[in-house]
């Protein structure tokens, strides 16, 4: 998407590094997004128990804002970086002098850190459904209520600490990555990692759907 303002078609480290940034940022929306409306799914789940029936029904229309349109942007995620990506292909490859500019080294560290990011939220968010999930069950033995759909949603947050444990092996595989390409001197574009990287998109993809076919929309 940002090679879309007449930018010439080159092969630097710096600008498909940049562009992985960019896209990081996006998957962070998305799973922040998606992980708020699946938490506003079960908030509408526990309302029994405070007995705040009135609440339902927003909690119900945030979870629809916020998840299906975090899908649909994953999706469009892939082509769009898969577009941008043939674009920078088509360029020439820089000198090995400027693959050795320590302004490469830095963009692969802002690059590795903004990979941590996206995989530290995806954990995290893993951790507070499991939580929120445990607080549930709990709430439902005590007060002997039993809540639809609660045993079907059991592990529900693996999708997104599956996700973030991948993203931390993708980050650590681009630095290495890129690390070599400085020592060898020629700009190689990642297309494995980029290639494995689409394919757990579309995994995570697969699962979030499955998550809201499960929940269903009522």
């Amino acid at each position: 998407m940002l090679l879309r303002k007449n930018l010439p078609p080159i092969r630097e480290p710096r600008l498909y590094l940049s562009m992985e940034r960019s896209y990081l940022s996006l998957i962070k929306f998305v799973i922040v997004a998606f992980g708020a409306g699946i938490l506003a799914r079960k908030f509408a789940m526990a309302l029994r128990f405070f007995h705040l029936e009135h609440l339902h029904p927003f909690f119900i229309a945030l979870y629809q804002v916020l998840t299906i349109p975090a899908v649909v942007v994953l999706f469009a995620i892939i082509p769009f970086f898969w577009n941008d990506l043939r674009y920078v292909a088509k360029g020439p490859s820089v000198s090995a002098k400027e693959m050795d500019d320590p302004r490469v080294h830095f963009s692969a560290e802002r690059t590795f850190l903004s990979w941590i990011r996206t995989a530290l939220s995806s954990i995290a968010f893993a951790f507070v459904l499991a939580k929120f999930d445990f607080l549930l069950r709990k709430f439902s033995a005590l007060l002997h209520v039993q809540i639809p759909l609660l045993h079907r949603l059991t592990g529900s947050n693996t999708i997104f600490l599956a996700f973030g444990l991948v993203l931390l092996a993708l980050a650590f595989w681009g630095l290495l990555g890129t690390q070599a390409s400085i020592r060898e001197g020629t700009c190689r574009l990642p297309m494995r990692r980029y290639l494995a990287t689409g394919l757990i998109l579309v995994l995570l993809g697969i699962g979030m759907l499955r998550l809201l076919w499960i929940l269903g929309w009522s």
